[in-house]
């Protein structure tokens, strides 16, 4: 008699390890083959007005130029460039995203992408990828530092 008891024992353990691991097991599955679905909307909610943006931009020396029809210069007076001997690039304002298009010689257009943390009459704050930030003054004409 105690053995058939023992064996009882056994398989009602067994058992309830087997439910225990199919239950951990699912529940694990589902979490990472059913993520919750999240809207892009909900990140890109703040938009900025790509008109602020227009016009002659300063940062110590170096300088950029948004004019209305998406192109643009920059050009570093520390480097001895002047505007006409800047790069020439295109521009665009998505939500948040300022995307600076740089035509190469070899062919080929590279975008560089930075996050507007703030872009006012006389002010434009924003970040790259390794979260280094630019913070630019409008300018009405080139300011030569000494």
């Amino acid at each position: 008699m105690k053995k058939k008891i023992w064996i009882l024992i056994i398989i009602l353990i067994t058992a309830g390890v087997c439910v225990a691991a199919y239950f951990i097991w699912f529940a694990d599955k589902k979490k990472l083959y059913q993520p919750e679905v999240l809207e892009p909307e909900v990140f890109n909610d703040v938009e900025f007005n790509p008109d602020l943006i227009i016009g002659l931009w300063r940062e110590n020396e170096l300088y950029y130029r948004y004019n209305e029809d998406g192109s643009a210069a920059t050009w570093d007076l520390a480097d001895d460039v002047m505007e006409d001997e800047g790069t020439q690039l295109e521009w665009d304002i998505t939500h948040d995203i300022l995307t600076h298009y740089y035509e190469m010689e070899i062919g080929g257009v590279i975008p560089k992408m930075f996050n507007i943390k703030q872009l006012e009459l006389d002010s434009l704050v924003y970040y790259d990828d390794y979260g280094v930030y630019h913070r630019f003054v409008k300018v009405e004409e080139l300011q030569l530092i000494n």
